[in-house]
Order: C-alpha cells, then structure tokens, then sequence
C-alpha cells in the first residue's frame, strides 16, 4: 500500500494505530521501570539491619503486587502487539472498502481492551508522529499544545480536558 495513495479516511486509521503503538510502548516502559525500581529498593532495603527499612521493603514490594506494574505492563505489550499486527495488515491491504471496515472493525475491537487513555501522553504521542512523519509545527500541522505540569505528569493524571488532537 502506497502511503501517498491513501485517502483521509484511510491515512486517518494508520495515524491512529501507529500512535497507539507508541503510545502503549512508552505505558509498557513505564511500568517495566516502576517495576524495577521497586525491586530494586525492595532488594537494597530488605537486606537492611534496620527493622523500620525492612518494613519499608515489605510496603514497597506489597505495593508493587497491589497495584500489579508487571501485569499492567504485560497488558500494555499486548496491545501494542495487536496494533502492530493492525498496521502490518493495513499495510498490506487492499484498497477495497471491506478491507478498510474490516480494519475499522479490528481497531475498534482492540480499543474494547483498553484502559482508560492518560490524554496527555496521546497528544505527546501525536506530536511525535506527525515529527516523525517530517511536519514542523506552524506548517499547519495538528500539533497538540501540553504545559509542562501535563508533560511531567502524564502517566499519572488522565487530564481529560486537555485540547485533544
């Protein structure tokens, strides 16, 4: 499929997809590394002599099984896998418009297994795509604008009134 030869509609779903694939890459990353991390202090702290440090290594290690890092990030692997095979299969297509739907379909099934998106870290993730496909802001391209509170916090805050893209 010639990426020039697509129409807004179809270009519109490869766009999509592809950000969600980085999207879901970096939300993976971020709980692979809190992950780590709370291992990591687990390890250090339990090996302490200071009883009030080994019960700060039993909450850490008890938060990270709470709240599941590793299981969140594997969901997120997951996804990002789904998607990639979408944009491979969209790549691959046809130009018929039962392929199109079919894929229309495909994404929209996918989406059914999301979370909640954290707004902010998508629009970062559609600026980086619309960079990454060679626009520069100002060249009336579709850039989302994100202070840097929302940049700093966005896997923590869902910010569901920032300006979406």
């Amino acid at each position: 499929m010639n990426i020039q030869a697509m129409n807004d509609r179809q270009y519109g779903l490869l766009f999509g997809v592809c950000r969600s694939i980085r999207y879901h890459d970096r939300r993976r990353a971020f709980f692979e590394r809190l992950h780590q991390i709370t291992s990591g202090l687990t390890v250090l702290l339990a090996g302490s002599v200071l009883f009030e440090l080994a019960v700060i290594a039993a909450l850490l290690s008890a938060w990270d099984i709470v709240v599941g890092y590793s299981v969140k990030a594997s969901l997120h692997r997951d996804l990002k896998q789904r998607f990639g095979a979408l944009e491979i299969a969209i790549l691959l297509g046809l130009d018929d418009d039962s392929t199109w739907q079919h894929h229309e379909a495909e994404r929209l099934r996918i989406e059914q297994d999301e979370p909640p998106i954290f707004r902010a870290l998508d629009m970062l993730c559609h600026n980086e795509l619309l960079t990454a496909d060679g626009l520069k802001r100002g060249n009336g391209a579709n850039f989302a604008t994100l202070n840097a509170w929302q940049r700093t916090t966005r896997h923590f805050f869902h910010w569901a009134d920032s300006n979406p893209v």
